[in-house]
């Protein structure tokens, strides 16, 4: 917002004054990504529409607008893993992480079925229980994926290291048969790991661009998001279609926290008035972009600890600011219509509601009779 009241007042295009105020020394990554997205985007043709739109337009007015994003990862973790391997070649992992839809047992069980080379239908992920998994970290900030990634690689190398000595006797044997020969031998086919705090405070950086182009009604203020298209550096993904869908949940979100979700509380009491759905309203199926586009950064590497992959559900929540900036700008345009200069900052606290839009479009009654 500071990037943008600056790029107002200043009458100055407000990606020069980002890349002005980008340290591309230490965050060239930044203006590469920025480089890419515009490309593919279209940003050049999209941003000539935008303005003709809004030239040959009273009373609907769009906005495109980029945002930068630099996250800094520094959560530690600690996480509990089992990993038990049957005699029929199955095998069945148990860790301290909470499966709430981000994708932790798809990402363990892939992560499984690559080290041991073997299908991932031969592998399940079991209920988490104290009793097995003690002593474990929150569920948080993305961490815990990669925790537990790291403790299933620790398992399925430990077990490696124990089959080795007996597969290296079999020629070529199926997974099947080599266990069964281990069982026979009588190996411990159950290992366990331990991922503590030294494992996972590394700091690694995560980046993302974004582009928003936004419609709203000067009369109503209602509003339409037409298209986003963001990049976001996830590292070397150990799971794409998982990253993407968490890219995607996490931004709406941060929509909804822009746009729609508003506390209203009672000046007297302090009670939240907005405490139900009828008066509290999270994005829902027309609210999010009609056309939607999401880039995994190419070419990129954190570690060999976690494969390569950085944290991924938590920072797209704070591209969403990109939209309220579009909203910001398809507003000016309607306000310099009713003879307001773009250079003059309006200030719009909390969530872009459609009744904030519509008062700070400050519509003239008089303009009216051109409707």
């Amino acid at each position: 917002m500071i990037m943008e009241r600056i790029a107002y007042e200043l009458n100055l295009d407000p990606i020069a004054v980002r890349l002005r105020n980008l340290d591309k020394k230490n965050y060239n990554d930044v203006a590469k990504m920025f480089d890419a997205l515009k490309n593919n985007s279209d940003y050049e043709k999209r941003r000539y529409a935008v303005d003709k739109f809004n030239k040959a337009n009273r009373w609907r007015k769009r906005g495109l607008r980029f945002t930068f994003m630099k996250w800094s990862a520094t959560v530690s973790c600690i996480m509990n893993v089992i990993m038990s391997v049957y005699i029929d070649g199955s095998v069945a992992i148990t860790h301290g992480g909470v499966e709430m839809g981000q994708g932790i047992n798809t990402k363990a069980i892939q992560i499984c079925a690559y080290l041991l080379n073997i299908p991932i239908a031969k592998i399940h992920t079991k209920s988490y229980k104290t009793s097995t998994n003690p002593n474990n970290s929150y569920t948080a900030a993305s961490v815990t994926s990669q925790s537990v990634g790291i403790g299933v690689q620790r398992c399925c190398e430990e077990l490696l290291k124990r089959l080795e000595p007996i597969k290296a006797q079999m020629k070529n044997p199926l997974w099947e048969q080599l266990i069964m020969e281990a069982f026979k031998l009588g190996i411990n086919l159950q290992t366990n790991s331990f991922v503590g705090f030294d494992d996972t405070n590394s700091e690694h950086i995560v980046y993302g661009v974004t582009l928003a182009e936004v419609e709203i009604d000067i009369l109503t203020g209602q509003w339409e998001i037409l298209r986003v298209d963001l990049m976001e550096d996830v590292g070397r993904s150990v799971s794409p279609f998982i990253d993407i869908g968490q890219v995607e949940g996490a931004f709406i979100m941060g929509v909804g926290y822009w746009t729609t979700e508003e506390l209203v509380y009672d000046q007297c009491t302090g009670e939240l008035l907005t405490d139900r759905s009828l008066n509290y309203h999270v994005p829902q199926g027309t609210d999010i972009p009609q056309d939607f586009r999401i880039y995994l950064r190419k070419k990129s590497y954190n570690s060999d600890l976690v494969f390569g992959s950085k944290v991924v559900g938590e920072p797209p929540n704070c591209m969403g600011v990109a939209v309220p900036i579009a909203m910001r700008e398809a507003i000016a345009s309607a306000r310099l219509d009713g003879g307001i200069p773009t250079t003059k900052w309006f200030q719009i606290d909390g969530p872009y509601t459609v009744e904030k839009i519509c008062l700070a479009c400050k519509t003239n009654i008089e303009d009216m009779k051109y409707f």
